[in-house]
């Protein structure tokens, strides 16, 4: 009895001595595979920021495609990137992938023009600018050769000593022209014709950039009222409504002309021939376009008009190839406000209380007050370069001053 209880504890025994070892093997292979893992997940990091770097590297508006690679040739670093025009930014799609194991972001990319200091461009028409009343501009300016003066308007002389915070220098007879990668697509995107496209859902639609863009046509009578977000191109043959209740967030809009709502909030790129309309208390936040491309063509003058209390964040601007009778025209309203990058082949209209924390470039000012109109003149506005956040990135659109090419937005 004794030696068969032996034999029965010792088997007992080797039982929990295999499970053990079994247990052990079988951790030791968990934390080897979760080792591998996170090695592999390292290794997949490394290769999206070495080809993130390699997108920044590329300069704006060029490099569109899509193409596969394998970072060192050793058939464990491959990484795809997919480029393309996104209205006047650029959009990247990168992945890399080792086996199953794969790792993708989605990004914009902008111009870093930190260093370009100047706040005001008005091409020399050979008149000079007259500042009056508590117009303030911080920033350096660039003016025809005719020059500042400070002027008696509104029954008011101008209020302080310095008319700039900054340096002033003399203009050229032209704005610089806009880049040709970013305008010709654009007038390709304009001409398009909606009618074999599909009409656009009348419900709310998101589409992640990292899937296949979503193409759609706005019917004439359509108005846009619900929540549309991500990777979608809209294209009117005709006028195009968006109302307060309508939400864009990323999305391309094309259009004969674009009338927005009062109170409309959203973040879009929004592309019109004839004109744009923006009514009051409307707030476009960063990073927004608002783009007039004009044909030479038209019929009537080419605008955008602002109303009350608008709050833009982004870039606006007004260009058409050639010149016509009439020239283009932004109209703001009554205490907009504006952080970012006007740019008009035209004229740009204000009225008391305008603010621009940023930059503006044009070739003629309009000053509408209650009693008079008032030509290159400024009176109680305010033009501030400094108070442009420094994180602020615009297009590559605009070849003033070259820039750094640096991550727009993530959104993916």
């Amino acid at each position: 009895m004794l030696k068969a209880g032996a034999l029965y504890f010792s088997i007992v025994v080797a039982f929990f001595i295999a499970v053990f070892c079994a247990s052990l093997i079988m951790l030791a292979a968990h934390y080897r595979n979760g080792y591998s893992k996170e090695l592999r997940m390292i290794r997949l990091v490394n290769n999206l920021e070495s080809v993130q770097a390699r997108v920044l590297a590329v300069e704006l508006g060029t490099g569109y495609g899509a193409y596969e690679t394998d970072l060192y040739g050793d058939g464990l670093d491959s990484v795809s990137i997919s480029k393309k025009a996104w209205g006047v930014f650029d959009l990247a799609v990168v992945k890399s992938f080792v086996f199953s194991d794969t790792l993708k972001k989605a990004f914009l990319t902008g111009m870093d023009k930190h260093s370009d200091s100047v706040t005001l461009y008005l091409s020399d028409e050979d008149r000079p600018l007259s500042v009056s009343g508590d117009t303030r501009i911080t920033g350096d300016v660039e003016v025809p050769k005719s020059g500042m003066r400070k002027s008696y308007a509104e029954g008011r002389a101008y209020s302080r000593d310095d008319m700039v915070d900054g340096k002033i220098r003399d203009s050229g007879r032209k704005l610089k022209p806009l880049v040709k990668a970013y305008t010709a697509g654009l007038d390709m995107e304009l001409e398009k014709s909606g009618i074999l496209l599909r009409q656009l859902p009348e419900h709310d639609l998101q589409v992640s950039f990292l899937d296949s863009v979503s193409r759609f046509r706005v019917r004439p009578d359509q108005v846009l009222k619900h929540s549309l977000s991500g990777h979608i191109v809209l294209y009117a043959d005709s006028a195009v409504v968006l109302s307060s209740t309508c939400r864009l967030e990323g999305v391309l809009l094309f259009a004969r002309s674009i009338h927005i709502e009062a109170g409309f909030k959203g973040n879009a790129q929004l592309f019109a021939r004839d004109s744009i309309i923006i009514g009051d208390e409307v707030t476009l936040d960063y990073p927004s376009v608002v783009g007039l491309v004009a044909e030479q063509k038209l019929v009537g003058q080419g605008k955008i008009t602002t109303g009350k209390e608008l709050m833009f964040n982004g870039v606006l601007f007004a260009a058409m190839e050639g010149k016509s009778l009439l020239p283009l025209m932004t109209s703001f309203g009554e205490s907009n406000t504006i952080n970012g990058e006007i740019y008009t082949d035209g004229v740009v209209k204000m009225s008391k209380g305008f603010i621009l924390n940023g930059k503006v470039s044009c070739n003629r000012f309009l000053m509408q007050t209650k009693v008079s109109l008032y030509e290159n003149f400024l009176i109680d506005v305010v033009f501030n370069r400094r108070a442009r956040s420094s994180y602020f990135l615009t297009s590559g659109i605009f070849t003033d001053k070259p820039g750094k090419s640096k991550v727009l937005k993530w959104l993916d």
